[in-house]
């Protein structure tokens, strides 16, 4: 990370505390509020022909899911946006890390769109509100940004986080064992259906319903997901997660993800737990031209550091071949 970029993530971290209303010492700087889950993803028959990335060549690797909202306050409850951040544990002893998100783009396709937007929408000290005539000719100007605002307003929120659907925003390059690639953007999928309700029917349930609600789900059985890929053709954007390709394109089931049980950052090993969308592996790239997520690794290191007293070490987790066990019984997860 050179200078600009340093001062640029610096500054994104600020933001995101501004947004939330402070720093909260021991949270991450955005989705402060969340819990983790084990699980096992296995992919496709079709997948290891897209990509030669490990856990794409059909064998069972172990996973783990963060869910949680996206305010840097953890006192602040869930609303209509969402996050679910996986780990793939590979067989390897290497991770790889995949983030989505209940948006339908982001809001911004550089570092200047991003602060830009930023500063439309800062509250005016005087009124507590932003100023309206600074944000609308803003969103005049840069379409993209006014179209996720548009979806936001009338977007429900989860009815459980079980039925959500989550995108992760940015395209990312596929290579196969012969060197064939594809540009994709990944899609996770509810097997229970999507399902919304109001964010003001949400707001008078308690702090932790969604939560609660999914682990009474894994009392029961397995919540699963699956992993689609929505292929790029020639001319679709893949350096700018603010544009939206069009409708129409070819989409492809990867893999399925099941989510069986809560799980500790203790039982893990891993007390510092950041999941990096730039943290791919062999098989799978990220476009040296998108700025944002380049942005979004910088930002995430300077809130590691923040929340853990130091810059990121390396995990203890990655010298592991067998991060956890299964709840089912004493067996490795990595060996099921």
């Amino acid at each position: 990370m050179n200078h600009g970029q340093f001062y640029e993530a610096d500054q994104l971290v600020e933001a995101v505390h501004k947004n939330a209303g402070g720093v909260f010492a021991g949270f991450r700087a955005a989705h402060a509020f969340g819990r983790i889950y084990s699980g096992t993803f296995k992919s496709t028959a079709i997948a290891k022909t897209l990509s030669r990335a490990a856990h794409f060549q059909g064998v069972p690797v172990p996973a783990t899911v963060r869910l949680s909202g996206v305010s840097g306050d953890p006192s602040e409850k869930p609303g209509n946006v969402v996050a679910l951040a996986t780990k793939f544990y590979l067989p390897n002893s290497t991770v790889t890390d995949l983030i989505g998100i209940t948006l339908p783009a982001f809001f911004a396709g550089t570092p200047e769109e991003f602060f830009g937007f930023e500063s439309a929408r800062a509250l005016d000290p005087a009124t507590g509100e932003p100023n309206k005539t600074k944000l609308l000719a803003y969103l005049v100007s840069h379409p993209n940004a006014a179209r996720v605002v548009q979806v936001l307003q009338s977007q429900l929120a989860p009815k459980s986080l079980a039925q959500a659907s989550f995108r992760a925003l940015h395209t990312f390059r596929f290579v196969n064992a012969a060197g064939e690639a594809r540009w994709a953007r990944y899609h996770w999928e509810p097997e229970a259906g999507v399902a919304g309700q109001s964010v003001e029917e949400l707001a008078k349930l308690p702090h932790d319903h969604l939560f609660t609600e999914f682990e009474g789900r894994l009392q029961h059985r397995d919540v699963a997901f699956t992993l689609d890929l929505e292929l790029g053709e020639e001319g679709d954007p893949v350096d700018d997660p603010s544009a939206v390709w069009r409708e129409g394109r070819e989409r492809v089931t990867v893999g399925r993800l099941e989510i069986n049980r809560p799980i500790t950052l203790e039982e893990l090993g891993d007390p510092e737990m950041m999941h990096d969308p730039t943290q791919v592996t062999d098989g799978i790239e990220v476009s040296p031209d998108d700025q944002i997520i380049a942005l979004r690794r910088g930002a995430y290191l300077l809130s590691l550091a923040e929340r853990s007293g130091g810059w990121k070490r390396r995990s203890p987790i990655l010298a592991q071949s067998c991060p956890f066990q299964s709840a089912v019984s004493n067996k490795s997860s990595c060996n099921q």
